[in-house]
């Protein structure tokens, strides 16, 4: 079995996965099974703290075990949180379903892109990191905009059915995953176990500023795409955009983000990083004060923007992270990127929760702006200047 032939089976895997029905609806799932928003906050912060526990531990898990084994304990995972959500009626079953599904993101990020990276690199292509990612996102895209087509349609049909046929498509990629073949990566002689090798990564991210950097820039900005996507669902109630139109939205997100995905290597390659990372700060800064005012239905723009941004951002952050750290550690270092996400996730949900159902949801994307404008003015009087951190 050649290492080479990762990439097309890499696509099929990210393809069956992404061939999920209820993201469009999972929000308005819970609300039928009679959810506030403040508990749909804490299921989602239920999530979060799931993630960022086991976050750089599964990182850890993917170096040292493997990036096959991980990511098929992702997928199993992933699968038993669906059986859960199906049966769940209380707060506290979906609770526990939100703690699984942590579990399986946290085994996946980091995990998949790794293994991708390292398969690439075994074989010489690891310059065409962001070409062959930016692929698969359209790829991806795609397939989920067809998932997302069909979501409102069986969810009319029956509200679990998005979820029950989603895990047949979750079992398929089980199979995939089976005929993974392992890339080679390189381990220090002197690292004995876990604890050593965590020590070697976080030592490694707080020792390089470009490291700890991108860290905590992809923090703010990549909370953005997650929090509009997750509430994007709660914001179209309250505009009255009609539940019927919510399949077409979200599968026109699918195909942007894809597309963003897409022109990651063409932006990456005519524009410096320094204006890459400037420009989408500013414009999640823009589209969140803007979600925070607009009743209308130029939301959804909004939203296919956020979407385009987060496939372009998403891979670009990733091929910066990968050009700065070896092979071993390299699954590790990219969950403490997302370990970030996580925390941010933690606090600020909560409290965002509790807003929306004082006030309306519109006010926690305010607050979020808030947030994210004095972020801003952090990163332009500290980093802006910084020449090491920009460089290619």
């Amino acid at each position: 079995m050649k290492t080479s032939s990762n990439i097309w089976k890499y696509y099929l895997f990210e393809a069956l996965w992404s061939l999920v029905f209820f993201f469009p609806i999972f929000q308005l799932f819970y609300l039928a099974r009679e959810l506030s928003i403040t508990e749909i906050a804490f299921i989602s912060v239920a999530f979060s703290i799931s993630r960022v526990t086991l976050e750089i531990p599964s990182g850890v898990l993917a170096d040292k075990w493997g990036r096959k084994k991980t990511l098929f304990l992702s997928q199993t995972l992933f699968i038993i949180s669906m059986i859960f959500i199906i049966y769940s009626h209380s707060f506290y079953l979906f609770f526990i379903a939100a703690v699984i599904e942590g579990a399986w993101f946290a085994t996946y990020s980091g995990t998949a892109s790794s293994f991708l990276y390292d398969s690439l690199k075994e074989i010489k292509r690891e310059k065409e990191y962001e070409k062959i990612s930016g692929r698969g996102y359209l790829l991806t895209g795609t397939v989920g905009a067809l998932a997302a087509l069909g979501a409102g349609f069986l969810f009319n049909i029956d509200i679990t059915l998005p979820y029950k046929l989603s895990i047949v498509t979750m079992v398929l990629s089980l199979v995939v995953i089976s005929y993974f073949k392992e890339p080679k990566f390189h381990k220090p002689l002197n690292e004995e176990n876990i604890f050593s090798h965590f020590k070697s990564s976080m030592k490694k991210v707080f020792n390089t500023e470009a490291l700890a950097f991108i860290v905590i820039f992809g923090t703010f900005v990549s909370f953005v795409f997650f929090y509009t996507f997750t509430y994007s669902q709660i914001y179209f109630k309250l505009i009255n955009i009609p539940v019927a139109w919510f399949g077409i939205i979200f599968a026109l997100a699918a195909l942007t983000e894809g597309l963003g995905g897409l022109s990651a290597d063409k932006i990456k390659n005519k524009f410096s990083y320094r204006k890459i990372f400037s420009l989408s700060l500013l414009l999640v800064i823009l589209i969140t004060f803007s979600i925070s005012q607009i009743k209308d239905y130029l939301g959804i723009l909004l939203l296919l923007l956020a979407m385009f941004l987060y496939g372009m951002f998403r891979i670009i952050q990733r091929g910066y992270i990968h050009k700065r750290v070896e092979s071993h550690n390299r699954a590790t270092i990219e969950s403490v990127s997302a370990f970030g996400i996580g925390i941010f996730a933690v606090v600020f949900e909560p409290i965002a929760g509790k807003i929306a159902d004082i006030y309306d949801i519109q006010k926690s994307f305010l607050a979020l702006g808030i947030v994210l404008l004095v972020y801003a003015i952090y990163y332009f009087t500290f980093k802006f200047n910084k020449e090491n951190l920009f460089r290619k």
